[in-house]
């Protein structure tokens, strides 16, 4: 993967620690520095709303609002496709030592693992322990989970945790994001997730989540917003960009560097992203 190469810029926000809430209106907070390079439009995955590169496969893994999850080379040709029925997929993430893809359906606030081969849901995992101030989107309507990404921990049983992150209650109040972790006391083929704590980026609408295993950072997005962030786990900034496009709904990264966004209303925009070096 990539190192970071953290661009330093006059947003005292973000080298002093302020409410993120300022940077929304920000004029000093620095454009997206990278070129677009390619657009895919994906007529195959309807409303996409989630995407994962997969280093074992070389391809792209993208996943829409009506349980569409399709399989794409990184110049946006279809290779397989596949359908979950009575599913909002709403954001997908990849386990890099399994290869193994794990999708959030926002309707249900349940994790599906999905095996990269045929697209096939292995198992079901709810998250359970959702707290009262960032509830589930049968309780909030729409303001359910909306991005998922894997942190690696091997050090973890299980081999890392997710990371979820939900819209907000409303478009007055932030949004979070919450770690999970597999319960093991549990039979195999329903194995809940508990969420062990939060963090509020200081936004609303989170709605792409990727972590970059080399920087150890997760690059958040906001689609109200036009923004990506890079936080540390804990939810520290180290830096923040005005994004283009609109309806950002999915980030990810791949192996040479490249920034793809998925955006809801059909488009797959894929980046240089010069923050992002090394080998």
């Amino acid at each position: 993967m990539t190192k970071l190469f953290f661009i330093v810029f006059a947003c005292p926000a973000l080298l002093l620690g302020c409410n993120i809430k300022q940077l929304h209106s920000d004029p000093q907070l620095p454009p997206f520095p990278g070129d677009a390079v390619a657009t895919f439009d994906q007529q195959h995955c309807a409303e996409p709303s989630g995407i994962v590169f997969s280093a074992r496969q070389g391809t792209l893994f993208v996943v829409g609002d009506e349980g569409d999850i399709c399989e794409l080379l990184p110049d946006g040709t279809l290779l397989r496709k596949a359908h979950i029925n009575k599913v909002d997929l709403e954001g997908i993430t990849i386990d890099p030592a399994t290869g193994i893809l794990y999708a959030i359906d926002e309707h249900t606030g349940t994790v599906l693992e999905i095996h990269p081969d045929n697209l096939q849901v292995l198992r079901r995992m709810p998250v359970s322990n959702i707290s009262i101030r960032h509830p589930p989107a049968s309780k909030r309507n729409n303001r359910g989970f909306e991005a998922i990404t894997f942190v690696p921990d091997p050090d973890h049983r299980s081999g890392g945790s997710f990371f979820l992150a939900n819209q907000g209650w409303s478009a007055e109040d932030s949004a979070a994001v919450s770690e999970a972790v597999e319960l093991h006391n549990t039979p195999d083929t329903e194995k809940p997730l508990q969420i062990i704590r939060s963090f509020e980026p200081g936004m609303t609408d989170l709605s792409g989540l990727h972590h970059d295993n080399a920087s150890e950072l997760i690059l958040i997005i906001s689609d109200e917003h036009n923004t990506l962030l890079l936080l540390t786990t804990d939810g520290v900034l180290r830096a923040g960009y005005t994004l283009p496009g609109k309806n950002q709904e999915g980030i990810t990264l791949d192996a040479s560097g490249h920034l793809y966004i998925a955006e809801d209303s059909g488009d797959i925009i894929k980046y240089t992203f010069p923050a992002m070096l090394g080998h």
